[in-house]
């Protein structure tokens, strides 16, 4: 069942518009304050083992209090703290922030790392036929942390428009000139009435499991899972041999559902007339 596309964007809307907890700058200085307040106050020798244990012990603890789940480790070719959180505003929509604090540099950094645009969060509200964004939640956290693989896979194939699964459906967006994920849209190939580029591009991902709510929250297993999968789908064949569209711009095209129910509109007004 869908719904109509006005009150999709109407929910939206008002949903991204109210959010009391994930005002997007409101949340990025909370995080950023535990962070610095521990790291000025700490009197120890700043040396990497010192540091990891003041992030490990004290930093990462009250950030988990916030019901954020942070890493300390090595990540890639960086080491010291790492935690993503969303944020929610009617101006961006839904928004992962990366931040990190390495060591024994000690640099802060923060940066979106992905976004759900208004229109995309809309989209998957009308396609999963609920009225509230809590009713997609599993659906963009789950993008949110594909999106996190998917990112450098996108940059090292050099894509323009990426998609990022989710469990019902898929988000479709481009690559933006910083490098991030910008979803634009939200398909759900299986049930359109016209063929979609995007079909076997969504089905190479019909195997992921139907992840916990637990899982979704604390986010390992889906990345495990996402990395193994794609490793394994490229020893075949990269995506962009695949799908060369994704080295193409991206362009938003007309949408079914909107004609179906402009259609549906239109008919109710002449019956009522009549």
């Amino acid at each position: 069942m869908f719904v109509d596309a006005r009150v999709a964007r109407g929910r939206a809307r008002f949903d991204l518009n109210r959010s009391p907890r994930m005002f997007s700058e409101e949340r990025r200085g909370e995080v950023s304050a535990i962070i610095t307040t521990c790291l000025d106050n700490f009197t120890g020798t700043r040396n990497r083992r010192n540091l990891l244990r003041l992030l490990e012990r004290q930093v990462a603890p009250k950030l988990a209090r916030l019901g954020i789940d942070p890493y300390v480790g090595v990540l890639g070719q960086i080491e010291g703290l790492f935690v993503n959180f969303s944020t929610m505003s009617a101006e961006h929509g839904l928004r992962e922030f990366q931040l990190q604090v390495t060591v024994p540099e000690l640099v802060l950094r923060s940066f979106a790392c992905s976004v759900i645009k208004p229109h995309a969060v809309a989209r998957c509200m009308q396609r999963n036929g609920v009225m509230s964004v809590d009713e997609i939640g599993h659906e963009t956290s789950v993008a949110f942390v594909l999106a996190r693989v998917m990112r450098p896979l996108a940059l090292a194939e050099k894509w323009q428009q990426v998609g990022v699964p989710g469990l019902n459906g898929l988000f479709v967006g481009v690559m933006t000139d910083s490098d991030d994920i910008c979803m634009n849209t939200y398909l759900k190939p299986a049930s359109n009435d016209r063929a979609s580029r995007w079909s076997s591009f969504a089905e190479l991902f019909a195997t992921m499991p139907n992840w916990s709510a637990e899982q979704i929250r604390q986010g390992s297993d889906l990345l495990q899972w996402t990395v193994n999968h794609i490793v394994a789908l490229r020893k075949t064949a990269s995506f962009v041999e695949r799908f060369p569209f994704l080295l193409e711009p991206y362009h938003s095209t007309d949408d079914p559902l909107d004609a179906t129910w402009n259609a549906a509109r239109a008919s109710a007004r002449t019956e009522s007339r009549s």
